[in-house]
């Protein structure tokens, strides 16, 4: 009877393991829950929301609620859509301000970790609700102008994008037209599935956005070409911006119904609301022979996720963002053979580099600026580790991916940052921009380990940069700012008078490039 009961309850708990299985699989495949937000635009709204609910529904990829706002000049105290009910609020709403408690929850939902998508002119609204703006990153008219924040535009001689405070209006374009998109960041999870370039149907192609633009990331960029009453700049187009602990999704696509037929549209809109909702995206890649730089390829909104799959046209090269660079993986090469400086030369100060028992050794010099043994060929995706030792009292680092000025020389760049502890080592700064600390979160101030060689592991690829010491993660972050292509730069940090001399000792420095 024993021998029954043990085999009849061991039955049970193997149904019990099998129907949480399945439970948890049907989650998991379970419809994204989306709020689409309409009732007010100077876009034909009723002719879109359809469209954009269509795209988003396609192979049961999301249940779309439709929430309608009061139109123009009507009692808006009413409106009160429960955001927290959502794993994503889409925003096709283009008007009059909300009631201050409706703007006090959607507030909340979204810095407590709700997603946010907005959508072509979502980003024309609310001028001046400051954690709308906060949440969209950039935005156009309604009075926007330098006072709102920079111009942030693609600089194809700089390689970066920059930030202009000039004066002048926020929002501008030119006649509708096709035009190419360029993936400037393909690390990113809504992006990694996507060619390098692909052309979307005749659009509004949104110029001159101007707003905050903090925690943003710039995912895909359009010429706006002079010829079509563009601005002649490489606008942004596809953006995320990170507010609180939300997600937000920021595509300036979809003018009309002809935009919203496009794949590029209805691809980025999708790949989009999955990331903002839950951090990643799950949906199949999209070969470019589906979705090409050569021809506008459109489509029905409700046959949208028939694009999906094939062989993936533009990847992240097999980079598994999760884990540290593998040392023991084919292509790493030595950039330092242990007992010369070739391939190596020294732009700024006067710090000593020698040769000394297998390492670089830098050692200061009282009153000098800071001083850079740098490598002589420049690098953009790749994976790069070293060893370091440096004297308590000094701080240090490593530039990646850096330039020098015409004018002096002056090295500039992302620096990973090499401090003993308690300090920031680990952490990314940007060395002579003005931009200061890359990484604003430094909460581990103890990775470094005194007076021994520490494994540092680096990972650049697009605009996302990872630092690992030993085997703590200490930075992974998004840094459109900077450029993608530079030289290394191993940094003797400048002293005050009276101190010193300090040294900083590196080993065994390789770099394995992503293609």
């Amino acid at each position: 009877m024993k021998f029954r009961l043990c085999n009849f309850l061991a039955t049970l708990a193997v149904l019990a393991s099998f129907t949480l299985a399945i439970a948890q699989a049907s989650a998991e495949n379970k419809p994204l829950k989306v709020l689409l937000i309409d009732g007010q635009n100077n876009h034909k709204w009723k002719e879109t929301t359809p469209l954009i609910q269509a795209t988003l529904e396609s192979g049961d990829f999301a249940d779309v609620t439709v929430a309608t706002a009061p139109g123009k000049g009507e009692d808006k105290s009413g409106f009160a859509p429960k955001f927290a009910d959502y794993d994503v609020v889409v925003s096709n709403y283009n008007g009059e301000a909300w009631s201050s408690e409706t703007e006090k929850a959607f507030e909340a939902y979204v810095s407590d970790g709700g997603g946010f998508v907005t959508v072509h002119a979502a980003d024309n609204s609310f001028p001046n609700w400051d954690a709308y703006n906060r949440m969209i990153g950039l935005g156009g008219w309604g009075g926007r102008n330098e006072k709102d924040g920079p111009y942030v535009r693609w600089k194809e001689d700089q390689k970066k994008f920059t930030r202009d405070m000039s004066k002048g209006s926020g929002g501008q374009h030119g006649r509708r037209v096709p035009f190419t998109l360029v993936v400037r960041d393909a690390s990113h999870p809504i992006t990694a599935g996507l060619p390098k370039s692909f052309l979307q149907v005749a659009d509004e192609l949104y110029g001159k956005l101007r707003g905050p633009a903090e925690n943003m990331n710039i995912l895909a960029t359009a010429y706006s070409n002079p010829g079509t009453g563009g601005t002649g700049e490489h606008e942004p187009i596809l953006m995320t911006i990170e507010f609180g602990k939300g997600r937000v999704f920021h595509t300036t696509l979809g003018h009309d119904v002809a935009a919203i037929q496009g794949l590029a549209f209805q691809t980025t809109l999708r790949r989009g609301t999955e990331w903002a909702a839950t951090g990643d995206v799950t949906l199949p890649a999209v070969s470019a022979d589906k979705m090409s730089a050569d021809e506008p390829a459109t489509g029905d909104p409700a046959k949208a996720s028939d694009v999906e799959g094939g062989e993936q046209a533009a990847t992240n090269s097999g980079v598994n963002f999760d884990a540290a660079p593998d040392l023991k993986a084919d292509g790493w090469k030595s950039l330092f053979d242990g007992k010369g400086l070739d391939g190596w030369n020294r732009k700024n100060g006067t710090a000593k580099y020698r040769v000394e028992n297998g390492a670089i050794v830098g050692t200061t010099s009282e009153g000098s600026p800071n001083s850079f043994l740098c490598s002589n060929e420049n690098y953009g995706d790749f994976e790069l580790t070293f060893e370091v030792n440096v004297d308590k009292g000094l701080n240090s680092g490593v530039q990646i991916r850096s330039q020098s000025r015409e004018k002096g020389g002056r090295v500039y760049g992302p620096q990973v940052e090499i401090e003993s502890a308690p300090g920031e080592a680990g952490y990314l700064y940007s060395e002579a921009t003005g931009r200061g600390w890359i990484t604003k979160e430094q909460p581990i101030k103890d990775a470094y380990k005194n007076d021994q060689y520490n494994r540092y592991l680096v990972r650049a690829h697009g605009n996302r940069i990872q630092v690992w010491i030993g085997d703590q993660k200490i930075s992974d972050i998004q840094d459109p700012e900077s450029s993608t292509n530079g030289f290394l730069g191993l940094q003797v940090h400048g002293i005050k008078a009276g101190t010193g001399p300090f040294e900083v000792r590196w080993r065994d420095i390789q770099i394995r490039e992503l293609k």
